[in-house]
């Protein structure tokens, strides 16, 4: 039997297909409407209810609905709506408005169940009365927000299909006084937070803005995965110079009795642009102190940086300041006086004795307080030590790197709790230039100033890109003094210092300022060799009477004078004077029988001090040639086969690994199985395993962490190499 098609049956005849109907119109018209409504429900919303009222209004009266019964519901339906709004959105006059309209509907249908709605004074009055309501309500300043709001939205929107950022979703917008922060959900993109701070959406954003790549910043939202923060600077951030108050008479200078203790904040630098507030570095608080790293190229404003630091420092009343700048002698030269001890030019004798200083003041102040966090105090001040052009006091070229360097140390590592700080400036963040990684491991604060490449951020901040951090090689080409400051959370802020640029200003500022008002504690001060013949110190300290207490009037301002011959040996002795008032060894200079026994003992100890040291090699290795050699070592991995094999493996190293792939025999060994082998670093190890691998006596299978090590009799790939 033949299949119906029913659809023929209900097809309608061709006449009738077309035909408008009252029906399909009104259904089209309410469809249209309703999607007009949707557009902005708010406001359309509102109207229309307010035009639906007015009938209704009519119907209450032709059913007879009771005016007192309905009236009465008008108070607490208005109570309700202020009670729900004001706590949602904290408007007093959208509440208000809310309160009205809702109260105001029980009283009209009241008012048109009594009078009927077909006299021309209730539809007056409701007419009115409704256009206030809806005025009101749209003009609300939530109302206003809300559709701000929506057109953020779709400008967002817009942008981000420019970008290339589809499926995200704008979050939050905060204005800031350049511009714009926009908070955005990317969880719909496919893309990971990282992906998208370290890709170029920050230059696609800045193309469609037609602004300059520097001005568009893309960075991590700490608190949540999901979510990243896109700074938009629309203004210019440098178009206005940054002047020093102190320098352009904005800021009276500080008489003594009105200056700041370290503890009142932090120090001011410059200016952030992004929000107007100071751009700060904190080198001491209730926590205790921070060293502080600089890096810039030459020319890259760190004699401008140090000014701020000096002329901030000085004006606090326990902060003492030492300077040495041995390349230059800028600081030394332009502050003077106002420093409490300096080294310029060629002076290495002054930056030993303000190295030792340092770390005789660091080992008194431990051993009073047990190594508890220093309080500071105009007559036990913090010691800020302020040193530029770091390679020429512990570079390798520096003639007293050797003997500088242990002390720096000593400092770095100790000097944070007992407020004895270091402040080192340098062109580069290598340990050719640091003398160690001390400084940069033990540095709470960062300041990277210009630079040559965007290698030396690395040297530096090595996560610089991950957070979001300017590239100080480009930021901001063309300005002068921007400085990119992180601190020890790895907060950072990126602006402007103030300009101290004009020495010759600096210079007077300094002679305004004068001697440091506070003084070293006196106990102290008094095992400094040659720090009383400088500084006048009260005579009467915690363990007596000093004798140098007044010494010092035949002295130089602002130099000091030819130490003492012996040093702090850092033991047991620390620098206290023997039986001959602090210059001799403990014997009566007058009693030859016991110098002679004094210098036999010393000659016999040190004889057997030497007996058990190895035989000098015949041939000495340079210095330059060590250096080569760590360089060859450092790249390793990355030399070719003929340079590592210039490098011989020694046997502390080379036994442990071939013993154990002798014992694993086939099954090899891995990377952190050699690593435990050797307890060496995993990095030091991977070094000696390309060096052993190019000297044939082991070889490597896989890649990464999967790669494995094996005797060449136990190479699972023998073909491998062929």
């Amino acid at each position: 039997m033949a299949r119906r098609d029913t659809r023929r049956e209900h097809r309608l005849p061709t006449g009738h297909q077309h035909e408008i109907t009252a029906g399909r119109v009104a259904l089209n018209v309410a469809k249209a409407y309703g999607r007009w409504v949707r557009r902005s429900p708010d406001t359309r919303g509102l109207a229309t209810a307010l035009v639906a009222l007015y009938p209704a209004g009519g119907v209450a009266h032709l059913a007879g609905a009771d005016p007192l019964l309905l009236g009465a519901l008008g108070a607490p339906a208005g109570l309700a709506a202020w009670v729900g709004t004001y706590k949602a959105h904290r408007s007093a006059r959208y509440s208000a408005t809310v309160a009205a309209t809702a109260a105001g509907v029980p009283i009209w249908l009241a008012t048109a169940a009594h009078y009927g709605i077909t006299h021309m004074p209730v539809l007056v009055g409701y007419t009115t009365a409704a256009a206030l309501a809806w005025s009101g309500y749209t003009w609300s300043d939530v109302l206003k927000t809300r559709r701000a709001w929506k057109t953020q939205q779709t400008e967002w929107d817009t942008l981000a299909t420019a970008a290339g950022l589809d499926g995200s979703r704008l979050v939050a917008v905060e204005d800031t006084r350049l511009g714009q922060r926009f908070r955005i959900d990317i969880r719909a993109t496919g893309r990971t937070a990282r992906q998208l701070t370290r890709g170029d959406l920050a230059e696609r954003i800045a193309a469609h803005l037609a602004l300059p790549a520097e001005r568009v910043r893309v960075t991590i939202d700490p608190k949540h995965a999901g979510q990243i923060f896109i700074l938009v600077q629309t203004r210019d951030p440098w178009a206005e110079p940054v002047p020093h108050p102190a320098l352009t008479g904005g800021a009276v200078e500080p008489v003594a009795g009105r200056r700041r203790s370290i503890l009142d904040g932090p120090l001011v630098l410059g200016l952030d642009p992004d929000t107007g507030h100071d751009l700060e570095l904190v080198v001491f608080d209730r926590a205790g102190g921070r060293h502080t790293m600089i890096v810039a190229a030459t020319g890259g404003g760190k004699t401008t940086l140090y000014n701020n630091v000096v002329e901030q420092a000085t004006a606090r009343t326990d902060v003492l300041v030492w300077a040495i700048d041995l390349g230059k002698g800028t600081i030394p030269t332009i502050w003077g006086d106002a420093l409490d001890a300096g080294a310029g030019i060629d002076e290495y004798d002054r930056a030993l004795a303000i190295l030792t200083w340092a770390t005789i003041v660091i080992k008194e102040r431990s051993r009073a307080t047990g190594g508890r966090n220093h309080t500071p105090s105009p007559t036990a001040p913090v010691i800020l030590i302020l040193v530029d052009e770091m390679d020429t006091l512990l570079g390798l070229d520096s003639p007293i790197g050797h003997k500088a360097k242990p002390l720096v140390e000593d400092i770095v590592r100790r000097g944070r709790s007992a407020g004895v700080l270091l402040a080192a400036a340098g062109q580069r963040g290598t340990v050719q230039h640091t003398g160690s990684k001390d400084p940069h491991a033990n540095a709470g604060n960062k300041i990277v100033l210009r630079v040559n490449r965007a290698s030396e951020m690395g040297n530096v901040i090595p996560d610089w890109e991950i957070q979001g951090m300017p590239n100080m090689a480009t930021y901001a080409q063309g300005v002068r003094g921007v400085a990119l400051v992180v601190d020890a959370e790895n907060t950072w802020r990126a602006g402007r210092v103030r300009d101290m640029s004009d020495l010759d200003a600096v210079q007077a500022l300094a002679a305004r300022r004068g001697r440091p008002t506070a003084t070293l504690e006196p106990d102290i001060a008094a095992l400094l060799p040659g720090y009383l013949e400088r500084h006048r110190i009260p005579a009467t300290v915690g363990h007596g009477t000093v004798g140098h207490g007044t010494v010092g009037h035949g002295a130089p301002a602002g130099r000091l004078v030819p130490l003492p011959r012996h040093d702090h040996d850092g033991g047991g002795n620390d620098g206290r004077a023997g039986g001959d008032g602090g210059h001799g060894w403990g014997v009566d200079p007058g009693d030859e029988q016991a110098i002679d026994r004094l210098a036999k003992g010393l000659v016999a100890e040190v004889e057997a001090k030497l007996a058990g040291m190895p035989t000098p090699p015949d041939r000495p290795t340079s210095l330059a040639d060590l250096v080569a050699a760590k360089a060859a070592f450092d790249a390793a991995e990355d030399n070719d086969a003929d340079t590592n094999r210039t490098l011989d493996v020694p046997d502390h190293i080379a036994r442990p690994i071939l013993t154990l792939l002798a014992e694993r025999g086939a099954d090899g060994a891995s990377p952190a199985d050699l690593v435990k082998a050797t307890g060496k670093g995993e990095s030091t190890v991977r070094r000696w395993l390309a060096i052993m691998r190019d000297h044939d006596l082991i070889v490597s299978r896989g890649s990464t962490r999967a790669t494995r090590y094996y005797l060449p009799e136990h190479d699972p790939e023998p073909d491998h190499g062929k």
